[in-house]
């Protein structure tokens, strides 16, 4: 077993018909110590039921309201004790038993970022592909290339650092682009992280998406960087709306 303990900080809010698998897929992780963080935000449904139903293999459980999906992520951080942080959603599943050993087995020492790849379940949309194939390279000048259910970060990068709840759904973009802006080491693992549900906030594709990234980018890229990414922003949004 990896004397690397894992905390997987799992944000819900009324995650009912999803949730028992998610956690299933962690509770599967062979050969590694884990600590399972629940952060709900006051679901009404029978999410409570089914933590409750697995609370002894819980470490903690939070359930109030709160300011969107970064600010349960910010708390779970708060509670997290772990070397590393996984985060996954509440319908997302981790791909196999051996995700986590695998990903801590390939990463040397100095490494604060172990990331692979995720499959997305349910597709709709056809300009959004099967697979997510991650890259953390100056690629994420123009897209989030991270998936954040396919990075493990080391807690250290989390030391003077939480999401901003000002951001909605691209918080976790943020974070890359400072972290490659520090140069962060980091480790490709080229295997299937994650799979996860193609309907998330960040597939509705619309204005407000595309405004969250350009605001991100005006405080994270260089003026020139940014003013080149107004096109190609504007591209994306409209090229998005096509039937």
């Amino acid at each position: 077993m990896s004397t690397q303990r894992i905390s997987v900080i799992i944000p819900t809010f009324n995650s009912a018909p999803t949730l028992e698998r998610a956690l299933h897929s962690v509770f599967a992780q062979s050969s590694c110590a884990l600590e399972v963080i629940v952060i709900d935000g006051g679901s009404t449904d029978a999410t409570l039921g089914i933590i409750q139903q697995y609370r002894t293999r819980i470490a903690h459980v939070v359930s109030e309201k709160d300011n969107g999906i970064y600010d349960a992520i910010n708390k779970g951080l708060n509670l997290a004790s772990g070397e590393w942080i996984f985060i996954l959603g509440s319908d997302d599943t981790l791909d196999n038993a051996d995700v986590f050993t695998e990903m801590l087995s390939t990463a040397p020492p100095t490494t604060r970022l172990i990331y692979g790849n995720v499959n997305y379940i349910g597709v709709k949309q056809s300009l959004v592909p099967l697979q997510h194939v991650s890259s953390f390279s100056k690629k994420l000048y123009w897209k989030n290339t991270l998936h954040q259910q396919g990075v493990l970060y080391h807690r250290d990068l989390f030391a003077q650092f939480r999401f901003n709840t000002n951001y909605k759904v691209l918080a976790d973009y943020d974070l890359h682009l400072r972290l490659l802006n520090e140069k962060a080491a980091s480790t490709c693992v080229p295997i299937t992280v994650a799979r996860c549900a193609a309907q998330g906030l960040s597939k509705r594709f619309n204005w407000s998406l595309y405004k969250e990234e350009l605001t991100i980018k005006r405080k994270r890229l260089s003026l020139a960087l940014w003013l080149m990414n107004i096109p190609w922003v504007m591209s994306k949004f409209l090229l998005k709306q096509l039937p």
